[in-house]
């Protein structure tokens, strides 16, 4: 059964005994201030803010400072406190939501205390400093399925997951009226993620093809010298099996709809349990989140074709990385309380984005990288020049970027089409703030367009000029308030000089379709 309403936790003289009474929806009757109107039915929630009920008419959603409740069962505005649930990722919920609550807390001036239920989640309590109840929040712990199926049967508030609604999902979504989860103001990134692959700081190998990874785990490799490594049998660890983490790890490994045999492995409960152990043994293989790292070594995922990426911050944040993922916050389509909407507004803010950052998650804010500091990716452009990529365009690449630092800000667009992807959209937003605030004056921000390697170089070159300049028209047109005379905004066309991804797959091809911010 939904649980339709969600009723007022009353103000008790201690914080720790805070709780909520539950009651049966009661019939109650709301009438305008000048008593010209009154609608009466059952109600359904009240966030102190508006009256959520069941008439004859439907339901209806009543601001509180227009009418008057009357019955018994109104509730009393001035012994409100907001009651939010959560369900979600065990990772996100244990180790990135304290955090950020906790910083949001002290951020408004309000006390928070903690209350453990184990392993499975915690309620926090919030009061102003008068020790006045503001909200609580209780979380549970799972994955990411259990998140969705909990916010469609409304039994939570919110749900916060490290994999994408699936197709399944946002149809069960839509069939409960929860709202549609594929759109933008259904979803918030919180933190930016990524399937890592670790083992010990003593082990010599440095990176693996995914295809190699598949056949350590199917039990096809099981010597480190057949990887390049000393002559050691591997030893498995894996994430529990109902985990986000292995989930994520055979979607992103194993090919689709092909039967999955996989060799035994150690399973762990957590990331930091599994990269603790994979640190403390040389022969060891397993799998984190980028949080879990810890103390282990990373392996760089190798394309077919040589190219390498490490799994750092800025990678993750260009989304170069191949494995990155995203820790979403969803939220449903009907009012949230006031506290909540603030909570996710904070979310946002830089302040949040540091604080994310100390967690060992990587936040939204930009990084940047000089050139200089690039030395894989130039190794990668000379690997991969050819017929179409000689040694001209390699000099121009160097000599357009020569002395300047790229932006993490990455703009790509989704497949056959000319419209951007949601994360860029976002960068958008951030490039133009950062515009508006004098953070480039004096400066050229160079919009460079790159493309895969289908078709001819020229045209190639043409598109990229194309892409690069309609995100520097976007970020012009959000940005009203700036100066844009004291800066200089240039627009070039690399095409496919410097891959990120090898172009044999649809999924290199589409990340190396890009445009990157360059300051000079």
């Amino acid at each position: 059964m939904k649980r339709f309403f969600r009723r007022a936790l009353p103000v008790m003289a201690s914080l720790l005994i805070l709780g909520a009474s539950s009651a049966a929806a009661q019939s109650v009757t709301l009438q305008s201030s000048n008593g010209s109107v009154r609608l009466s039915g059952e109600l359904l929630d009240y966030d102190g803010e508006f009256y959520r009920i069941k008439t004859v008419f439907g339901e209806m959603t009543l601001n509180a400072l227009g009418v008057t409740c009357i019955g018994l069962g109104c509730p009393d505005p001035g012994q409100y406190a907001a009651d939010i649930t959560i369900s979600g990722a065990r990772g996100a919920v244990l180790d990135l939501l304290p955090g950020l609550i906790e910083n949001f807390g002290f951020s408004s001036g309000l006390n928070t205390v903690r209350s453990d239920q184990g392993t499975w989640g915690w309620t926090y309590f919030i009061s102003d400093p008068a020790r006045v109840p503001v909200a609580r929040i209780q979380a549970v712990s799972g994955n990411s399925a259990k998140a969705f199926t909990d916010m469609v049967e409304d039994h939570v508030d919110l749900a916060v997951t490290s994999l994408p609604a699936s197709t399944e999902q946002i149809a069960a979504a839509r069939l409960e009226e929860v709202g549609n989860l594929a759109e933008t103001q259904r979803q918030q990134v919180l933190a930016i993620d990524a399937l890592v692959f670790l083992v010990s700081p003593l082990n010599p190998v440095s990176s693996l093809t995914r295809s190699e990874i598949a056949r350590v785990y199917s039990g096809q490799i099981t010597n480190w010298a057949q990887l390049g490594g000393v002559s050691a049998p591997i030893e498995l660890f894996q994430r529990n099996p109902d985990s986000d983490e292995m989930r994520g790890f055979l979607k992103a490994i194993f090919p689709p709809d092909e039967p999955i045999s996989l060799a035994r492995a150690t399973a762990f409960k957590s990331d930091s349990e599994i990269s603790d152990a994979i640190a403390a043994n040389p022969f060891a293989i397993g799998f984190t989140g980028f949080a879990g790292i810890r103390n282990a070594k990373p392996l760089a995922i190798k394309g077919a074709c040589g190219i390498r990426l490490y799994p750092s911050s800025f990678n993750l944040r260009t989304g170069d990385y191949p494995l990155t993922s995203l820790i979403r916050m969803y939220t449903p389509a009907r009012r949230l309380p006031v506290f909540a909407r603030n909570f996710l507004a904070f979310a946002e803010s830089d302040l949040a984005q540091l604080a994310i950052a100390d967690l060992g998650f990587v936040g939204q804010q930009q990084e940047r990288l000089h050139l200089a500091d690039q030395q894989e990716r130039m190794t990668n452009a000379i690997r991969e020049a050819g017929d179409e990529v000689g040694l001209q365009s390699l000099q121009g690449f160097v000599k357009v970027f020569s002395g300047a630092e790229r932006l993490s800000a990455t703009f790509r667009f989704n497949d056959n089409s000319i419209q951007m992807d949601a994360r860029s959209k976002r960068n958008i937003t951030q490039i133009a703030r950062m515009i508006e605030t004098g953070d480039f004056d004096g400066r050229q921000l160079i919009f460079a367009g790159f493309s895969d390697s289908q078709g001819s170089a020229s045209g190639n070159r043409r598109i990229a000029r194309q892409r690069a300049e309609q995100v520097a028209k976007a970020v012009k047109d959000a940005s009203p308030r700036a100066d844009l005379s004291k800066l200089r905004i240039r627009s070039v066309g690399m095409g496919e000089v410097s891959p990120v991804a090898c172009n044999d797959t649809q999924e290199g091809r589409h990340v190396n379709r890009r445009v990157e911010v360059w300051l000079k």
